[in-house]
Formats: structure tokens, sequence, C-alpha cells
């Protein structure tokens, strides 16, 4: 039997400890280190001042509750990177630093973008820091150390391996997780990972866990320190943080949508929307293939994100696509974006991988109108959307394999837009004929646009 499993993010990651008793005497701030081999606990000492525990108060639907988390200080004079989603909510924070009585944490900045945020406490005195290394130097296999507050026990110490790289476990646009064997667990969250020359390559974000299995079952992730650096300096030197948008929403190329666009490419994007008024208007067109942008192969959507979002106002980035079979090269200028994580150019998934199952013009499995005031009201669709309806979805068949759903619009048939259930009947018909397998449907649903390679053949 295959184990389900979900990721545990956000709040919860930051253990809720209303009922929690105090630690027992016997458990130490620093116990862990005595089961360390002497020359690791050697390098774990002076990385230990560094990280803080970090409590806060929220008032939930059950009354006000207690959570912990981790963090870790960059600036002698107290500032501390830590999750957004430990600070979510507080009504009051507490920062724990080692060797000091607890002080009041005063946020500093929370990302929209990304699970970060800063804090800082007021000291009186210059605090010991981390050193931040370079996540882009990690491999799968390196030794890595983490520390944190898990279960908000206290400062504590584990180990082990870089288990994976470049995970995406959903939560944005960007996710580039490191993932880990070493033991996280809930509190651990906006706790240090550290390479072993004692650099901060990472911040423990999240883990996954088996139904009735709230800890630690080797596999944690945590965001590479590469992707909070751009945000942490732009922080400390303006006081503001704002990131590169040119207006193009893509999903990666599949096999299936190759075939549909008549390509024999299988490496790349396809664009799925431009912006009318972003940077890419009149460079960028729906339906063009992106091969690749600046030095990025396009494929990794995440990181074409990562990319676009990283790139300063005023600048261009060469951007190579395929259009009507032809290779092209234009430079797609960058613009600042403020506050709306979703208007950069992201991946929008993938057809489910079921058993194949092929429409046919006379059976498409979904059935259509046109465009109308009643059909607008019904489904709730906004006066400039155009296309043609779709109006129920037959059970089981290719249309709802392919997650299609009454109330989504059909825009286009590869690069042809329709407005009438009569054209798009006459493409799928036309496609059939052509025998490509695949339409290719841009598809605007409730969670955006799509492309979908959308299986049909003749009819028999």
């Amino acid at each position: 039997m295959r184990c389900r499993y979900s990721v545990v993010l956000a709040a919860a990651c930051a253990a809720a400890l209303a009922c929690l008793p105090p630690p027992p005497a016997i458990a130490e701030e620093h116990g862990p280190i005595a089961d360390l081999s002497p020359a690791l606990a050697a390098q774990v000492a002076p990385l230990l001042p560094a990280v803080v525990a970090i409590q806060t108060i929220a008032q939930t639907p059950s009354g006000r509750m207690f959570f912990s988390g981790s963090g870790f200080i960059i600036e002698p004079s107290g500032i501390i990177v830590t999750n957004k989603h430990v600070i979510k909510g507080a009504d009051e924070i507490a920062v724990d630093v080692p060797t000091f009585a607890p002080m009041k944490g005063k946020v500093l900045y929370v990302s929209d973008r990304i699970d970060l945020a800063l804090l800082k406490v007021d000291a009186g005195v210059p605090l010991p820091v981390v050193k931040l290394g370079n996540s882009d130097t990690v491999h799968v296999g390196d030794r890595v150390i983490l520390i944190g507050n898990p279960l908000g026990i206290g400062e504590s110490v584990s180990q082990g391996v870089v288990s994976a790289l470049n995970r995406d476990i959903r939560e944005t646009p960007y996710d580039n997780f490191i993932q880990t064997d070493a033991a996280l667990n809930h509190g651990n969250s906006g706790g240090a990972m550290f390479n072993m020359a004692g650099q901060v390559i990472g911040i423990t974000t999240g883990l996954y866990s088996s139904p009735g299995n709230t800890g630690s079952i080797g596999l944690g992730f945590a965001m590479p320190i590469n992707d909070a650096h751009f945000v942490i300096d732009q922080f400390l030197k303006t006081g503001k943080v704002s990131g590169g948008w040119v207006g193009v929403d893509a999903q990666a190329l599949t096999p299936e949508l190759a075939r549909a666009f008549g390509v024999t490419t299988v490496s790349g994007a396809i664009v799925t929307f431009v912006d009318a008024k972003g940077p890419a208007a009149d460079k960028v067109r729906v339906g063009d293939i992106i091969l690749r942008v600046g030095a990025q192969d396009a494929s990794d959507m995440r990181a074409v994100a990562r990319l676009i979002a990283s790139s300063p106002s005023g600048t261009s980035l060469p951007v190579v696509l395929v259009r009507d079979g032809v290779e092209r090269t234009v430079d797609v200028p960058v613009a600042e974006l403020w506050n709306d994580p979703k208007r950069a150019m992201a991946s929008m998934g993938r057809m489910r991988e079921d058993g194949m199952v092929m429409a046919t013009p006379g059976n498409p499995g979904m059935t259509f109108a046109e465009m109308s005031e009643a059909m607008r009201a019904r489904f709730g669709l906004s006066p400039e959307v155009k296309g043609v309806v779709v109006t129920a979805v037959t059970p089981k068949s290719a249309a709802a394999l392919a997650n299609i759903a009454p109330g989504d619009v059909i825009e286009r048939v590869r690069d042809v837009p329709v407005s009438t259930p009569h054209e798009l009947e006459l493409l799928l018909d036309a496609t059939a004929h052509e025998q490509r397998h695949y339409a290719a449907l841009l598809i605007l649903a409730q969670k955006g646009r799509r492309w979908v390679p959308f299986p049909i053949e003749l009819d028999h």
C-alpha cells in the first residue's frame, strides 16, 4: 500500500504549545552536544550563540495560544532572520538569545513572495552573528547541521545529509528547497541549516509527515540562503524590497503539448498570458514557446521566476523563443513589481497522468456555449473575458481527465482565438484530421490560464 504524505507548513511548523508543560529540569540547554563527536562538538559550539528561539502569542478561534519557532542573528544590532509563518498572526513576539534574558521582538519586514521575515531585538550590546554561505555550492550528499528550537524545548542540534536539491513543495512559484534527512520537527521553522564550515546555507522551513505522525520522518526542507539573500540585502540597504516583473505567465512544455503545437523540442515553456500593459507586451505572444531566459533553461519555470524576480528594474533579459516554427531572440525589459507574487513567470501545472482517454470531434466529453451575459452571470465571468464557455463535462471523459470543468473558458485552439462553439468544433475536427493526437487548448479557469494538451482522434 502506498503511503500518502501531506506537507506540514505555515503556522503548523511553529508548534502549538498552549498546553505544553515546562521542559523537565534534566533537559539541559546544550545537552545534544554531549552526543556528538568531539570534533563536531567543537564545530557546533561557536554556532549556538547566534541561533535564537522565538515564542509568539496569537489569538485563534480556540483562544490565545502559544507558538514556537526559531531564527538566527545576521547583524550585531539584533536583526534576525526567520520564517514568515513563525510570526504570522502574532500579537506578541519574544526572542530568547542564548545567555540573555528574553527580549521583545519587533517585526521589521515580512515578505509577500517567500516564507521569510526579519525581526529586531535590542540587547543593548552587539550580538553574535552567523556567517552566510553560498547555497549554490551545495551538493547532494553534503553533511549538514541543523540548530533550532524543536517543540519549544530549547536550542537543539541535529545532523544529516542533503538528500535532494531544488525540491518543489508547491508553496510559491519560486520553490527551490534543500531536502535533508536531519531531524526537523515543529518549532525548527526559521532555524539555521549549516554546512560543515559553519556557514548558513538554508533556513529550515517545513517537513513532510504521514497521517497520525507529526514528527520527523527524515523529509525536511530548507529554503536556500541564496534565495533569501536578495530580499535581505535589499532591505538592509534600502529599507524596502521590490522584485522584477515582465508580465508573462507560462507553463512547462510537455511531450503532449509539443505534439499539439507541432514542434520537435520538448524543452521550454509555453506562454499562456501576456499582460497588455506589461513590459513584455509586443515582445512575447501567447503560444510562443520560450526556450531560455538569459542563460536559464525555461523548462525550470521556478528558476525562471527567481531570475526575473531578482533582476533589477530597468534592465532587460534576452528571451529565446520559437514562434511559427522559427527561433528568435527578443530583449524583454524588466519592470518593478510590488507586492504581487502571482505576477511573475511561473508554471501553471500539468495535465494529470491518468489512463489515456481520447475525445473525438463528435464526442469531446463536454458541452459549450457562446459567451453571453447569462453565461457571465452563471459562472461569475468578468466582462473582459472572451471565448467559448464550458457548460458541462462528462465524468471520466478526456475533458474530465484534463481537469476541464464547467465555467472554464476556452480562449484559443493553438494560435487561433475562438468565440463560438461552431468555431471550436471546426478546429477540433481539423486537428483530428491532421492526426496530431492532441489539440492545444488555452483555457481560463479559476486558478488562471493554462495550455491543455487535449487528446483527440477522428470519430470511429
